[in-house]
């Protein structure tokens, strides 16, 4: 026997809009979050000399940036030796306390170094003498290719 119920007209209504909301808003976000990260360079001018091409800070742990006028920048903040000194201790020491150490004892803590092709090699000298005395044991020196391309 075929019944003959009707069915109710029940629709759910779901109003997309507070999802929508959030999207734009965390796209917003990033946008802004990625841009303030570029925003905290310091503007070098890199020695021209070839290298390993690699985007800039791509696996730096600490980025210092050296100006032609002998100061030491750490995102785009005046430093002295001392304070990179601080900082590179105290980041070796959450490197070493993660899961960062290697089976050789050596910590994954990589430092970026951005020297302005003006500055004095001295002032590099020292920033690795530093470095050195806290435990850094690698680094890398930011360059631009010889024919202005890229940078690091």
């Amino acid at each position: 026997m075929i019944s003959s119920r009707k069915q109710s007209g029940h629709h759910l209504l779901v109003d997309l809009t507070p999802m929508i909301d959030v999207v734009f808003q965390l796209i917003i976000f990033f946008m802004l979050t990625s841009h303030l990260g570029q925003l905290r360079r310091t503007e070098v001018d890199l020695p021209r000399q070839p290298g390993q091409e690699q985007k800039a800070g791509e696996d730096a742990a600490m980025i210092i940036d050296i100006s032609s006028d002998g100061s030491y920048m750490v995102e785009s903040v005046a430093v002295d030796l001392e304070t990179i000194h601080r900082m590179a201790s105290a980041g070796l020491a959450a490197e070493r306390s993660g899961s960062g150490q290697s089976e050789s004892g050596q910590g994954g803590f990589d430092v970026l170094i951005r020297p302005d092709r003006n500055a004095p090699a001295v002032l590099l000298d020292r920033l690795l003498e530093r470095l050195a005395g806290v435990g850094v044991t690698k680094w890398k020196l930011g360059t631009m290719a010889p024919d202005g391309s890229g940078g690091g």
